[in-house]
């Protein structure tokens, strides 16, 4: 059997409550009618394996009682939420904290002025700030938590949500619902109770405009003002306004779909992908960028007059199509092939300068032979010449036009 304490030092005094579990099923983040709920009940315990008795309410409807111990396995694939009786719990309200979103220790520090216990043994959840700046914060031992989640978990069990069932009374006034052999008494503006028959016969003498909600045939019908069909139905109405127990270290941890891995995994492999393909460009741009420096001092040295600017392509063609001039062996070897046209006319010796051109002596058999060697080789013109023994000796000076 496990007993689990929860105290406040507020005037609903220190709480010691007998553990019974409830639950409730959940698919989504927020309840539907069409969930299965599993209510903890506080009206008592097994004698011997301690099993809590649990209410069950199907997606369809149709409602049953089990045990904590013996669950039936197809709960273990549905969303659980789990429905904590009063009984097991505290509730106190904190003041305004400054600050756009306290932290959860910020907070704890707030309320620890209304707990009987250190903050380390207890787990707290703290409700929406309301128009004046209050929070509600529900208490429950830490231990006895976390023994009835290991419980639910060992059977494959993780619920979505914990609720307190005093706290599905979310109605805008105060009221009260005959649930599972006592009242519960909630609403967004009033105190959350569980009272027995007895205590509640004193405090409706004095509330007497109270709602008093009970199903009709059950044993607080003779108490209600207000009969209904189904109080499981109104607790199932309240979950949007109630406080989820499941904060802090005991917050659920969402389970990502299969897809999502692999669709993770492929958006890094992609990623991968194009952090190559760009390493890879910037090495090219890098090389190019090396190979175009090169290249541009390759040309300065071949054409040191051509500008270090431009379109490097478009330069070097264009001093490919210029027109070239003929070297000073080019020269000499036309000038040679001149002069075996002319015949009788043999070179001596023969220089050449940037300047003056080609300076050449030769020695013909006549007058004659220089002249037609003249028609042969535009520009040519005899310096001098005289009359020797071996024939006519004479300079001629060439240069070979632009």
């Amino acid at each position: 059997m496990v007993i689990c304490t929860a105290t406040l030092k507020s005037t609903r005094a220190r709480i010691r409550c007998v553990c019974c579990v409830g639950f409730f099923l959940h698919n989504r983040s927020t309840c539907k009618l069409s969930d299965v709920y599993l209510f903890l009940l506080a009206g008592g315990v097994v004698e011997d394996d301690g099993a809590w008795p649990v209410l069950v309410r199907t997606a369809q409807g149709h409602q049953y009682r089990s045990e904590l111990g013996s669950l039936p396995p197809e709960l273990a694939a549905a969303a659980v939420v789990l429905v904590l009786p009063m009984e097991l719990t505290g509730c106190c309200v904190i003041g305004p904290i400054p600050g756009r979103r306290p932290s959860r220790e910020t907070l704890g520090y707030a309320a620890e002025e209304q707990l009987a216990a250190p903050l380390e043994a207890l787990h707290l959840a703290f409700g929406p700030v309301d128009e004046e700046g209050r929070r509600k914060v529900w208490v429950i031992a830490l231990e006895c938590l976390r023994q009835l989640m290991s419980r639910l978990q060992q059977q494959g069990i993780d619920p979505i949500a914990v609720y307190v069932d005093a706290d599905l009374l979310s109605a805008e006034r105060a009221c009260a619902l005959w649930f599972e052999g006592r009242w519960l008494l909630g609403g967004s503006k009033g105190s959350c109770l569980a009272l027995s028959a007895q205590a509640a016969q004193a405090l409706k003498q004095k509330h007497a405009s109270l709602p008093w909600m009970a199903e009709a045939g059950s044993a607080g019908a003779a108490d209600s003002d207000q009969p209904i069909a189904s109080a499981v139905d109104i607790l199932m109405q309240g979950n949007a306004g109630a406080v989820d127990l499941r904060q802090g270290a005991l917050r659920r941890r969402r389970m990502l779909p299969a897809w999502r891995g692999l669709a993770s995994g492929v958006v890094l492999a992609l990623l991968m992908v194009c952090l190559v393909d760009h390493v890879r460009a910037q090495w090219l741009m890098q090389q190019a960028s090396r190979l175009h420096a090169e290249n541009v001092r390759v040309l300065q040295r071949w054409a040191p007059e051509q500008p270090p600017g431009g379109d490097l392509a478009t330069r070097i063609r264009l001093l490919e199509h210029r027109p070239r001039h003929a070297t000073t062996v080019e020269q000499l070897a036309l000038l040679s092939e001149q002069l075996v046209g002319v015949g009788n006319v043999v070179i001596e010796r023969a220089e050449s300068t940037s300047e003056q051109g080609w300076r050449v002596e030769v020695v013909a058999q006549g007058f004659d032979d220089l002249e037609r060697l003249g028609t042969r080789v535009p520009g040519m013109r005899m310096e001098q010449g005289r009359q020797a023994d071996q024939g006519v000796r004479a300079t001629l000076s060439w240069r070979e036009a632009e």
